[in-house]
């Protein structure tokens, strides 16, 4: 899913935001029609940086999910501290035809929206949820990639959702939806936990989305235990949502503990933005005025601070994340359109001193592909385990014999590259600014010079690497992690041609090899386990020797948690704070 915040966009994938939310928000009114409390439970996330959207049919960003997941419920979701699919939206797991091209969901009864629109939702919300998605107005990262299978998808994207009805998406009655693949897919079932499954009423959505950029993800209604806080006519912005600044979820009036697994017992949680500088982070979570990390990681020094403190050690809570952090090379224009260019880089990559910014072996294990050790025989032993390492160095402190080689055969008879500066966008902060300065040092030796541009971490995804005309040369501070447990969620959005899109892409090296490619298609259909795994393993080996991209860390995330509240992770996002499973102590 996902980017990388400072985490991943998914690994959100984090931007930065400035703090002004006052502190009676710790107080506030639930919502506009709800009561208030005297003493509210109140959970506060501290974050660096924005979400990429806050509409559940555009988010694709790690810190996004931590927000949308407790207020747009998809068809499937996780329970805190698991990665297995359960039912959400959907009353039971889906089934599958023999022949894998049905998909037949029932809904749970009794789910209302929030208000202003106050009614059950119904198959035709999720039918048109998904449907706008593959709109010009709601340009979802995902869709194709996952869903691109259902039968009757618009050749060309309409540019709004208006008129749109995919004729693979079925709904019989209000509580069944069923789905029409024109192939088989090993992945679809498992795509119905994206948040582009979320219902959306299309009444009520469609005024928003039947513009240029659709905005309805500032006026968007609820189906989960919280809402993002709202005025009367439904509108969150600069009201729950203060851009840069912070989103306050408060109690959805309309939902019903008996359709949901979620115990959601805070009375509401606010994310407060602009918290750069990770020591002070930390110490305001340790202290109590603060609850848990969002997107921003807490220092190396400060890691191993507490975990040298027996009273504070419990609260340090560390996840191997299910993806990879790596450097994509832009291969649509020189001079990273050379393959021997691009594997000079991956052979001179100090890939241990970036490890280093990032806190050294508590942060993880280099990575060498990018299917992760997490996968076990789900791929990653299929891709070689750990012993695939195409570009080998010493220590992994890169080898700048065999990069200046690689550079000779690229056209550079000194090795050294002479063309003109390279462009680099990167984190504005650390340890992403760190991360960038080693990768800029390191290209150095091999006669690279790189303009950089340093932005907050969102601002970095939505405005340069995520825009295909926008992308510089190298994006350092990006990373992947998988949408859920399958290795085709790691390289198929990522890497696959099909995928580029003109905004919200996430196939950052603009990868388009056909072999690859066709490779993808052969995979994408196998409904076999084993088949699928070993094809994919095969695809993660292709996609590294193409050196499109440089993956240096297997990371492990530290999420640290006050100890006033009970503590809960998302471990399907990357050991994010799971809130609606999180509870204040007395």
């Amino acid at each position: 899913m996902n980017g990388l915040t400072d985490r991943h966009p998914r690994l959100g994938a984090g931007s930065s935001r400035i703090i002004c939310l006052l502190l009676l928000a710790a107080l506030a009114l639930f919502a506009a029609g709800c009561g208030t409390k005297s003493k509210a439970k109140s959970i506060t996330v501290l974050s660096a940086g924005d979400v990429d959207y806050i509409d559940p049919g555009l988010a694709y960003y790690q810190f996004s999910y931590e927000v949308i997941y407790p207020v747009d419920r998809p068809l499937l979701s996780y329970k805190a501290g698991s990665t297995d699919l359960t039912p959400d939206m959907a009353a039971s797991m889906p089934t599958v035809s023999a022949d894998g091209k049905t998909v037949t969901v029932h809904l749970r009864k009794g789910v209302h929206f929030a208000p202003p629109v106050n009614r059950e939702v119904t198959s035709a919300d999720v039918k048109y949820a998904i449907e706008r998605g593959f709109s010009q107005s709601v340009p979802n990262g995902y869709a194709g990639v996952y869903f691109g299978t259902v039968a009757g998808l618009p050749k060309a994207a309409p540019a709004t959702p208006k008129n749109l009805d995919i004729s693979g998406i079925q709904t019989p009655d209000k509580y069944t939806l069923v789905f029409k693949l024109t192939k088989p897919s090993g992945v679809f079932v498992g795509a119905l936990s994206l948040p582009l499954t979320a219902p959306v009423p299309k009444e009520y959505a469609s005024k928003f989305d039947d513009k240029k950029e659709s905005d309805y993800g500032f006026h968007q209604v609820a189906t989960g235990p919280y809402m993002i806080k709202n005025d009367k006519s439904g509108n969150i912005s600069g009201v729950g949502y203060i851009a840069e600044q912070s989103i306050t979820l408060v109690r959805n009036p309309n939902w019903k503990a008996s359709t949901d697994f979620r115990p959601a017992k805070a009375d509401q949680v606010v994310f407060k933005e602009g918290y750069e500088d990770g020591n002070v982070l930390a110490k305001k979570i340790l202290a109590g005025t603060g609850d848990a990390n969002g997107d921003t990681p807490i220092p190396a020094t400060e890691m191993q601070s507490i975990m040298k403190s027996p009273s504070e050690k419990h609260l340090l809570h560390f996840t191997p994340v299910s993806g990879t952090r790596y450097i994509p090379l832009n291969m649509s224009k020189p001079p990273f359109d050379n393959l021997h260019a691009r594997k000079a880089v991956a052979y001179v990559l100090d890939r241990n001193a970036m490890r280093l910014t990032r806190g050294g072996a508590l942060d993880g294990q280099i990575a060498t592909h990018f299917i992760d050790p997490g996968f076990g025989n789900q791929g990653f032993v299929q891709a070689g385990g750990k012993s695939f390492n195409p570009f080998p160095s010493a220590g992994f402190k890169g080898d700048v014999a065999k990069a200046e080689a690689e550079m000779k055969l690229a056209g550079y008879p000194s090795g050294k590259y002479t063309g003109p500066a390279i462009t680099m966008v990167a984190d504005n902060v650390p340890p992403g600014s760190d991360t960038a300065q080693v990768v800029v040092n390191d290209l150095a030796k091999i006669g690279f010079k790189t303009h950089l541009i340093s932005v907050k971490h969102a601002t970095m995804y939505t405005q340069f690497c995520n825009v295909v005309k926008n992308e510089p040369n190298i994006c350092p501070n990006v990373g992947w992690q998988a949408d859920f447990a399958e290795p085709q969620t790691l390289l198929d959005a990522t890497f696959s041609g099909t995928a580029i899109i003109p905004t919200n892409n996430s196939n950052w090296p603009q990868l388009n090899d056909p072999a690859i490619n066709a490779a993808m298609a052969k995979a994408e259909v196998m409904i076999n386990p084993a088949q699928r795994y070993a094809a994919w393993g095969k695809i993660d080996d292709q996609i590294t020797e193409t050196a499109a991209a440089v993956p240096w860390i297997w990371e492990e995330w530290g999420t640290l948690f006050s100890s006033r509240v009970t503590p809960a992770l998302q471990l399907w996002n990357g050991g994010s704070p799971d809130v609606a499973f999180m509870s204040v102590k007395k």
